[in-house]
C-alpha cells in the first residue's frame, strides 16, 4: 500500500470530477490522504479518503467579480503562498509517494516539486495552454492584463513570484496558475470534447466524463414537469449571482409554451422576484444530474462539469460562456453539433426566445445529443477506472 497525499483547490467543479477516481483508490488498497476546506469534508470523506483540513489564512476562493480571469489569477497566487507556508512541513512530514492535484491547485505542483516525488494532475476541464488559446473576445482582455502585469514594476520586490523564488527556489510562471502541468494530465470529459491541438498534446489522458453524485436527492417536485417542453436554467456555482440575467430569462419565457426552471444559487435571495409565472420554477439548488433526464434544452455557463451532464442526458444547450476556458468548451460544443453560443453581455429576452426556441424545435440538435449520449455514458462507467490505472502506471506502485 501506498500513501498519496491529494491537494485540491476548494470550488465544488474542481472536486466533484476526482471523487470516483479517489473511491477507485480506495477500493484498490490506497492510503489517500485529501486535503480541502471543511465545507467539502463531507463529500470527500464518502471516498473513504482521510479528510484533512487546510491550514492557513485564505481558505475560500470569494471573489468581486468571478467573470474576472485576472482577479481569480491573482487569488490563485495568494492561496498559493498560503497553503505552502502553513501545510507544506506537515506534508513533509507525512512522506508521501504520490502527490494528486486538479488543474488550480498551484500549490499541490509545487509541494511536490519541493518534496521531488511524482505527481499527476487531475483536470476537471480543458487544458489552457499557449496553444490552444486563440485571440477572442475573452482572451484578449487576460492576455493584456498578464503583459502589463509582467512589465510593471510595481510589484517587482513583493509579488508572489519573487516571493515564491525567495522562499522555494521555484520560478513561478503563468501556466503554473492557468494549468498547473505535470508529466500526466487526466482531463475527464471524453476524447470527442479534445479539441485538435490536444491530439499533439501526449501528456493528456482523455478518460471521460466522471458523475460523482448520481442520486443526489432534495425533493424537487418533479411531478411538475410531467407533459411539458421543460427548460433549465443554470449559471454553475461561481457565476450565479446574476439577478438581471434571471429577470430577463422571466421576460422572455413569462407565460409562454415552456416550463422553466431556474437554479439560482444561494448567493440570490428568492425574494428578489414578485409575482413568478406560473410556468416558472425558481429555486436555489436542484438535483442538477437528474433534473437534466426531464428537460429539453440546458441554458448554461459552459462549464465542464455541465456540459459533461448535459451530454450524459442527451440535451442540448444554449451556451453563456463568462471566460476563456468556458468559451474553449461552448465553441466545442457548437462544433459536434450539441448547443448554439450566444454572448451573456449582449443577450436579450427576445434573443434568448429565439435561440431556445431554434433548439428544441430543430430534431438535429437532439439527434446529435442522443448520438453522443451513448458515447458519453459508455465511457462515464470506466472513467475512474481508467484514471486510476493511469496514476498507477504513472507512479509505478
Amino acid at each position: 500500500m501506498s500513501k498519496v497525499i491529494i491537494l485540491n483547490f476548494p470550488t465544488h467543479g474542481c472536486i466533484n470530477p476526482l471523487l470516483a477516481t479517489v473511491t477507485e483508490l480506495v477500493k484498490r488498497g490506497e492510503r489517500i490522504v485529501y486535503y480541502c476546506t471543511e465545507e467539502f469534508r463531507n463529500k470527500i470523506e464518502q471516498t473513504g479518503a482521510e479528510f484533512r483540513p487546510y491550514k492557513g489564512l485564505i481558505n475560500n476562493y470569494k471573489l468581486k467579480n468571478y467573470d474576472n480571469l485576472f482577479e481569480g489569477l491573482k487569488r490563485i497566487l495568494e492561496m498559493t503562498i498560503d497553503k505552502l507556508e502553513y501545510n507544506l512541513e506537515e506534508i513533509r512530514q507525512e512522506n508521501p509517494d504520490c502527490i494528486i492535484h486538479d488543474s488550480l491547485c498551484t500549490w499541490g505542483k509545487f509541494t511536490a516539486s519541493i518534496l521531488g516525488i511524482p505527481a499527476v494532475n487531475l483536470m476537471h476541464s480543458y487544458p489552457i495552454t499557449n496553444s490552444s488559446i486563440s485571440l477572442t473576445a475573452h482572451s484578449i482582455p487576460l492576455l493584456i492584463k498578464i503583459g502589463l502585469y509582467k512589465f510593471s514594476n510595481k510589484f517587482r520586490k513583493h509579488d508572489v513570484k519573487s516571493l515564491i523564488k525567495k522562499r522555494y527556489n521555484i520560478n513561478l510562471s503563468i501556466s503554473d496558475v492557468l494549468i498547473n502541468e505535470e508529466d500526466i494530465n487526466i482531463v475527464y470529459t471524453s476524447k470527442q470534447m479534445a479539441l485538435s491541438i490536444y491530439h499533439m498534446e501526449n501528456t493528456y489522458r482523455f478518460v471521460g466524463p466522471s458523475l460523482f453524485f448520481k442520486n443526489e436527492q432534495n425533493n424537487f417536485p418533479f411531478d411538475k414537469l410531467r407533459d411539458k417542453s421543460v427548460i433549465y436554467i443554470s449559471l454553475g456555482t461561481l457565476h450565479n449571482k446574476n439577478s438581471d440575467f434571471y429577470r430577463k430569462c422571466l421576460k422572455a419565457f413569462s407565460n409562454k409554451k415552456y416550463y422553466i426552471v431556474i437554479s439560482v444559487g444561494f448567493k440570490t435571495n428568492l425574494d428578489e422576484f414578485k409575482n413568478i409565472p406560473k410556468n416558472f420554477l425558481i429555486m436555489q439548488s436542484v438535483p442538477q444530474q437528474k433534473l437534466l433526464g426531464y428537460v429539453d434544452l440546458f441554458i448554461t455557463h459552459a462549464g465542464m462539469n455541465s456540459v459533461n451532464e448535459a451530454i450524459c442526458s442527451g440535451v442540448p444547450m444554449l451556451l453563456l460562456p463568462h471566460h476563456l476556458e468556458q468559451e474553449m468548451i461552448a465553441r466545442r460544443v457548437e462544433e459536434m453539433g450539441l448547443g448554439l453560443k450566444m454572448n451573456i453581455k449582449n443577450i436579450s429576452p427576445e434573443k434568448l426566445y429565439k435561440y431556445s426556441s431554434q433548439l428544441i424545435s430543430d430534431s438535429n440538435f437532439k439527434n446529435q445529443a442522443l448520438k453522443f449520449k451513448a458515447i458519453f455514458e459508455s465511457e462515464e462507467k470506466i472513467s475512474h477506472v481508467k484514471a486510476s490505472d493511469e496514476i498507477f502506471t504513472y507512479c509505478k506502485y
